[in-house]
């Protein structure tokens, strides 16, 4: 049982809160407080130009004290109305909790002089906290939305993603936070697009919120959506909106609620707030981004100690830490954390609040609006065999709904200019040597000014700032560059089908600058694009012969592949020099590319099955091969087709390595199943041919590849989907590790799909 000092100590915190606010209702009283009279302890006279305010304030629910304080309220209010006849007197008998209906009971005599009120509904007299929280409810968090709906309430609940605490690689939890910021913790929680910064800051809301209306706390949880706020620079302004803009019918309650210290300030999306009147210069921006953040700063510097403070935006949106630390305002108090992607485990209880079955796809960054998107579109359900998602499907409709989302943001360019503009970029970038950037500011306004045919204004110039997938280089301050391969393999596709579409509209210099290559990622959404806007073999080959006039590298064996992906016939001559092609694959269906010329190019692998028509092939001079699968020396390979200058680095046959495993005796299904896993995870990107995954072998290994592959896809290692006639195998990388010690010691057996493997017959 709590002791007798716990209970004075509780006492007389609550006397003081209840002062405080008395002295924020009554400003001219602010010096007023606890008083003896008539030797007599009262604990609150405050005297204002209108009125006598005595207060009362007690943690007992006990009928005995509320009859002893209200009968000294009342002794009190008699002996200050007969001595001052031209001011009221009022009186406030204040409890911690609901006042119980024997105390309420008690006052009911004199209820025309002494107010009855709980701790909640006297702070309501400063603000109507619920009215805020009820308003608050009722409007949009960020950009949390519904992903099937588009609502504000998401369907599935919260799902907690655990944070990096910066520098270092300290995990803490959104609770954890939650748990700093009641002990007034200053906080800032970066992370890119889709990676949860909205939800996050909800959660640690509605958590603040329900500990506010259980009476657990006297302070509640403000949510401002930086977005609702341009061109603002002064604190009390922006809060006074904010209230306008949620449906609060005192803005300025709010604000002296905040500079009192009862309000814990969730602030979400510094990089979406800028000023009024941003030219399209991009060496201003580091100034325009200060001017900007001016209200940020000082929420910031003004924000009560007591009260918590957390916000949320875009790791890549300053060029620098130190940047980021000015412009907003932040002291050595605040703590910065990075949100991570969802775990296997967060997926899957992500999946089963969604009432859906299966696995988010191996191939996917796992970031929760992307496999919130996914899980909406019913991508998700369904067995892992059979019934995954193709990843060039898959990465086209999110990048459809990531630049939508973009447009929701930059009112006036939708979402397909958004994603034209990211394209544009990603061609431009493969002028450098990663193909990721740096991209200079000047480039960027470039992309911009090509894709919309105007310079970017004010909310441009933001939306280039803040562009999903690209980050801050390193090298060059004031630069941007992607910041993941395939997210920028998957754009690279448009405007190889933009050329397809109108060869003469692009500029010759852009074509003419790329020096890297598109991926296998690519290549396969393009070919989706061709299909979908059903590209007709006259464009194909109007293309081709304009890529030829233009250029012989790059960008000319884009165009190639594609053609040979989408199975048309090549019917001019093609000449390719120099160019880098991470993989061409070349099955029974190729159609005939004998007109195709590859010279002096690099090649980290080519396929060839076994039965293909080597007539159809194209011709390779002096070109560098890291890798030919499908064939098992050079005098295996068709004359005609690669010339004796061809260096070609191995063949990528099991026979050496066979000769290893058999002499451990390792049984033929299991060399089996090593060797489709070694091709599953070299690879990335767009999947592996199931055609490809037969290569090298004899004709017994070649029979037990389907039931190897039945046991890959059983054990979660890889999944099938159709493409065309074609089937793709797609690797899970999450079981990357325990593929790569399978296949470094294949002679430890202790695996269960050795074992299994092992029975093949």
């Amino acid at each position: 049982m709590p002791t007798n000092h716990t209970n004075h100590r509780e006492n007389a915190e609550f006397e003081n809160e209840v002062r405080r606010i008395a002295r924020l209702l009554w400003p001219s009283a602010q010096f007023s407080g606890a008083a003896l009279v008539d030797n007599r302890e009262r604990d609150g006279i405050f005297e204002t130009e209108e009125c006598f305010h005595l207060l009362e304030a007690t943690t007992s629910r006990q009928k005995q004290k509320a009859q002893d304080d209200i009968k000294k309220l009342v002794n009190l209010a008699a002996k200050y109305q007969r001595k001052n006849t031209t001011k009221a007197v009022r009186c406030w008998f204040v409890t911690k909790d609901e006042p119980t209906a024997d105390q309420r009971k008690v006052a009911e005599k004199q209820r025309q002089l002494v107010n009855v009120l709980s701790f909640s509904q006297f702070q309501a007299l400063l603000i109507d906290s619920r009215a805020y929280l009820t308003a608050r409810d009722n409007y949009y968090f960020g950009s949390v939305r519904d992903p099937a709906t588009g609502s504000k309430d998401p369907s599935v609940g919260f799902i907690s993603v655990m944070l990096s605490q910066l520098p270092g690689l300290k995990l803490t939890s959104p609770d954890d936070l939650i748990q700093s910021l009641k002990f007034g913790g200053r906080i800032i929680v970066l992370g890119d697009f889709g990676a949860g910064k909205s939800m996050t800051l909800r959660h640690i809301y509605q958590e603040l919120r329900s500990s506010h209306l259980l009476g657990l706390t006297s302070k509640f949880p403000v949510f401002v959506n930086l977005r609702d706020h341009y061109g603002q620079s002064d604190p009390s302004e922006l809060l006074e909106r904010h209230a306008r803009i949620i449906g609060f019918a005192n803005p300025l309650h709010l604000v002296r609620a905040w500079r009192s210290g009862y309000v814990h300030l969730l602030l979400d999306g510094f990089d979406e707030i800028t000023t009024l009147n941003i030219q399209g210069l991009w060496t201003k921006l580091r100034d325009n981004r200060f001017r900007a953040m001016e209200a940020v700063r000082r929420l910031v510097r003004e924000h009560p100690q007591s009260a918590g403070l957390v916000i949320a935006g875009r790791a890549h949106f300053f060029d620098s830490t130190k940047e980021r630390k000015t412009a907003l305002g932040l002291s050595d108090a605040f703590d910065e954390f990075s949100l991570n992607e969802f775990s296997e485990e967060q997926i899957a209880e992500y999946l089963q609040k969604s009432g859906l079955s299966g696995i988010v796809p191996s191939w996917l960054p796992s970031r929760p609006l992307l496999v919130a998107y996914l899980a909406a579109r019913g991508f998700l359900s369904g067995s892992l065999v059979g019934n995954t998602v193709d990843p060039a499907s898959g990465w086209d409709i999110l990048l459809d709904n990531i630049t939508s989302r973009e447009s929701e943001i930059e009112a006036g360019i939708d979402g397909s200019t958004v994603r034209r503009i990211l394209e544009r970029l990603s061609t431009k970038a493969r002028s450098t040597s990663s193909g990721l950037g740096p991209l200079a500011p000047e480039v960027l306004i470039e992309a911009f000014r090509e894709i919309c045919g105007y310079s970017p204004d004010e909310r441009g110039m933001v939306l280039l700032q803040r562009l999903p997938g690209l980050g801050v280089d390193r090298d060059e301050e004031g630069t941007r560059a992607f910041i993941d391969e395939d997210f920028t393999d998957a754009c690279r596709a448009g405007d190889i089908i933009q050329f397809v579409d109108g060869p003469f509209d692009f500029e010759p210099e852009l074509v003419g600058s790329v020096e890297c290559a598109t991926g296998i990622l690519g290549i396969a959404i393009a070919v989706r694009l061709a299909n979908l806007r059903k590209i007709s073999a006259g464009k194909i080959d109007t293309s081709l012969r304009r890529v030829r006039d233009l250029t012989q590298g790059n960008f000319a064996a884009d165009i190639a592949r594609l053609a040979i992906e989408c199975g048309y016939i090549l019917t001019d001559s093609m000449h390719i020099r120099g160019a880098y092609i991470p993989e061409l694959e070349f099955s029974t269906r190729l159609s005939d590319a004998s007109r195709l010329t590859f010279e002096d190019c690099f090649f980290s692998k080519i396929g060839i099955d076994s039965d293909v028509d080597s007539s159809c092939l194209p011709h390779f001079k002096s070109c560098f091969i890291d890798e030919i699968d499908g064939r098992v020396s050079r005098s295996d390979l068709p004359k005609e087709v690669f010339d004796n200058n061809c260096f070609i680095e191995s063949f990528a046959t099991p026979a050496s390595t066979t000769d290893a495993m058999l002499a451990l005796e390792i049984p033929l299904g299991t060399r089996v199943a090593l060797t489709i896993l070694k091709k599953l995870y070299q690879q990335r990107g767009a999947g592996r041919k199931e055609n490809g995954l037969f290569r090298g072998l004899d004709h017994r290994a070649r029979r037990l590849v389907p039931g190897a592959l039945q046991l890959i896809a059983r054990e979660g290692f890889a999944s099938p989907y159709k493409r065309g006639e074609e089937t793709i195998w797609i690797p899970n990388r999450k079981l990357m590790r325990r593929a790569g010690r399978i296949i470094a010691a294949p002679h430890t057996r202790d695996d269960r799909l050795l074992q299994e493997a092992a029975t093949l017959e």
